[in-house]
């Protein structure tokens, strides 16, 4: 009975820390979107695949050159985390490079933004190899989409 008890406690903490952590980050962070993985190596050094980092919502105007942001990708619709690099206000653009890219991305609008990963003092905070669940998962997800299209 006891191991039994000791399990359902474990179910319960963990589905706490599984549902209920994103949602105190998503409120404490002011975003819908708290935290993602890396999923690439454009942003090598600063951030590697498989790290998780923390987004934080903030206005277009408090973006700065030099800041990673999270932006979403109008071609695919999903989420590009890179540094900006050139800020236009009359356009309500910014243009954004991955450290590790030789080529700076096309302009973003600033409608795009979904927030900059979240720093203390100056250096984005990560959680390496976590993130790496969310890549994995993503891969499969892709494989069995790719087998369901080849599938008739």
């Amino acid at each position: 009975m006891k191991n039994i008890l000791n399990f359902f406690t474990y179910i319960v903490i963990v589905a706490g820390i599984v549902f209920g952590l994103p949602k105190l980050l998503s409120h404490y962070l002011n975003t819908p979107y708290p935290m993602a993985a890396i999923t690439s190596g454009s942003m090598w050094p600063a951030l590697k695949e498989g790290d998780l980092v923390f987004i934080q919502g903030v206005e277009p105007e408090q973006m700065k050159v030099g800041d990673i942001v999270v932006f979403r990708d109008k071609k695919n619709s999903h989420f590009v985390i890179h540094r900006v690099t050139k800020i236009n206000d009359k356009t309500k653009t910014f243009v954004t490079k991955g450290d590790a890219n030789f080529s700076e991305d096309e302009p973003s609008d600033f409608a795009d933004l979904v927030g900059q990963t979240f720093e203390i003092k100056g250096k984005s905070i990560r959680i390496p190899y976590l993130g790496s669940i969310t890549v994995f998962a993503s891969n499969l997800k892709e494989e069995k989409k790719m087998e369901s299209i080849k599938t008739p």
